[in-house]
């Protein structure tokens, strides 16, 4: 399980970039970073769950600096009876700004839980999320469908396109 804790020194650049596909039947990711002034923070997430697997991320962003910024992306997708909680906070204690994006494609029997969590304790913290959690369109499926592929192919595609 592991356990990130990033200090940001003032006018710092970094990118945190993590993919768990396939192959861990369980994971408990925890992360902390701690901005300075004009630091900024990028954050994309990719995950696939499936069958009995269990992935949870918690991620606490402290935006500390004046003009520090992140973006923190997490793109999923949950199959069988797998779970996955994903509780992004990001915490403005400065003139700051901050995006969070929470994707998620569910089926079968599977369970998502995306909390995105903003928390504004400068009145200059400008702080946005977004969440949304869905099933594959029956009319992507068709439309793939139309070119000779077989469901699970079609679903194959448009969740390769979705992580990528």
């Amino acid at each position: 399980n592991p356990v990130t804790n990033s200090y940001m020194d003032d006018h710092c650049v970094f990118t945190l970039d993590t993919a768990q596909i396939k192959g861990v039947d369980s994971t408990k990711r925890e992360t902390e970073v701690v901005m300075g002034e004009g630091s900024k923070l990028f954050v994309i997430e990719k995950l696939m769950t499936h069958d009995g697997q269990s992935a949870v991320s918690d991620m606490d962003i402290y935006l500390n600096g004046t003009g520090s910024s992140a973006q923190i992306i997490s793109r999923s997708v949950a199959r069988g009876k797998s779970r996955q909680v994903f509780h992004p906070r990001a915490i403005g204690n400065a003139l700051c700004h901050a995006h969070i994006q929470c994707d998620s494609i569910i089926m079968d029997q599977a369970q998502v839980c995306s909390i995105p969590e903003i928390d504004a304790k400068h009145v200059d913290a400008a702080i946005i999320h977004e969440a949304a959690i869905g099933r594959i369109n029956s009319e992507q499926l068709i439309k793939l469908n139309t070119f000779g592929l077989s469901d699970e192919a079609a679903e194959a595609i448009i969740i390769e396109n979705f992580l990528n």
